[in-house]
């Protein structure tokens, strides 16, 4: 099969590991996103239909990948092959919902969340489909665990009020940990995890994040708060991997299962089993084709059929909050709007750009 994907690259993002599963499963794929780094791409405003009509081979697939940066591919709605995204932050904001309308399958990362989907698309291509561990790089290296609780992610300016962030400064006072400052490569994380005996993690806002499956795939302990979005369904609790109710519960668990090495290592390795045998990215690049090519997948976009006004509007929804102010400024000049119109249409995007 051959897959046209479309997503903001950069090495630690879901869409490159699923990206190199996809092709690790002998499936041809083209990357059509923005250039990024050492890959060369497409500009934002370039309609997609032009870039896929002009690839040598023609895709059987367009994939569309979250966290975006500042692409949503233009004219989406008006390619003659299946498409599909795939929507990891659906538990921050709301504008997803309207990209998810442009496409004909819609999967989504947290399971709580895929009833509000089905709701907005109007129909039942709408998949779980979680994250998960790139084995090339989330593996256990063999190396000694100096690290008593080891920790790679997000802290930049909007999550140092969270407490994500209170609690890595409580765990880095009392215990000896890797450098949570500094960032890392996808190499580099898989051997912070496999030099720890505990992986902390905390999600933002209830979510089942990517560090759960990196942890238990490097044979740590993956110490996690309780949360739900199917994680009772992934892991068994206290068997495979465990979770905290709060910052004492999480320190009296961190030296706990530090003072037990048997009942901690044993959990490990338990929750490493798990995620080798069902929680890889060979296992989502599967079941997305699989959901992509059954014989009742039929092209149910809701964008497909709507008239221009409602294009436009859900695909400003999405522009403002991805900043994309040139796309809307060519949204707005091929509708026609006066100078002073489109300035006023870019404006919700611009100030976004700057202030955020």
């Amino acid at each position: 099969m051959h897959i046209a994907i479309g997503y903001r690259w950069f090495p630690t993002a879901a869409g490159y590991h699923l990206e190199r599963a996809l092709r690790a499963l002998g499936h041809t794929v083209t990357y059509v996103g923005l250039p990024a780094g050492p890959r060369p791409g497409y500009d934002q405003t370039v309609p997609v239909p032009e870039i896929v009509a002009a690839l040598p081979q023609p895709p059987d697939l367009y994939l569309w990948i979250d966290p975006a940066g500042r692409y949503f591919p233009p004219g989406i709605e008006d390619l003659p092959i299946p498409t599909a995204c795939y929507l990891i932050d659906v538990h921050l904001g709301r504008w997803r919902e309207a990209a998810a309308r442009f496409f004909d399958a819609v999967f989504i990362a947290q399971k709580d969340h895929l009833d509000r989907f089905r709701r907005a698309v109007g129909h039942d291509q709408v998949y779980w489909l979680p994250l998960a561990a790139a084995l090339d790089v989330h593996r256990d290296h063999g190396l000694p665990r100096i690290y008593e609780v080891g920790f790679v992610g997000n802290i930049a300016r909007a999550h140092r009020r969270t407490p994500r962030a209170r609690r890595l400064k409580q765990i880095a006072a009392r215990f000896h940990t890797n450098d949570f400052y500094r960032p890392y490569t996808p190499e580099e994380v898989g051997r912070v995890y496999s030099q720890s005996r505990i992986v902390f993690n905390c999600s933002i806002a209830g979510d089942v994040t990517m560090r759960i499956f990196e942890g238990a795939a490097c044979g740590a302990l993956v110490l996690t708060d309780a949360v739900a979005n199917g994680l009772e369904e992934l892991f068994e609790i206290g068997k495979e991997i465990v979770v905290y109710r709060d910052d004492a519960d999480l320190m009296e668990k961190i030296a706990y299962y530090l003072r037990h090495d048997a009942e901690r290592e044993a959990i490990a390795r338990a929750g490493q089993r798990r995620v080798l045998a069902e929680h890889t990215y060979l296992h989502r690049a599967a079941r997305l084709i699989a959901a992509a090519t059954d014989a009742a997948f039929r092209r149910a976009a809701p964008m497909r059929q709507a008239g221009p006004a409602a294009r436009r509007a859900a695909r400003r929804s999405v522009y403002i909050h991805l900043h994309m102010v040139e796309a809307l400024l060519d949204e707005a000049a091929a509708a026609g709007w006066n100078p002073l119109r489109r300035m006023w249409a870019v404006l919700p995007a611009l100030l976004r750009r700057l202030l955020l």
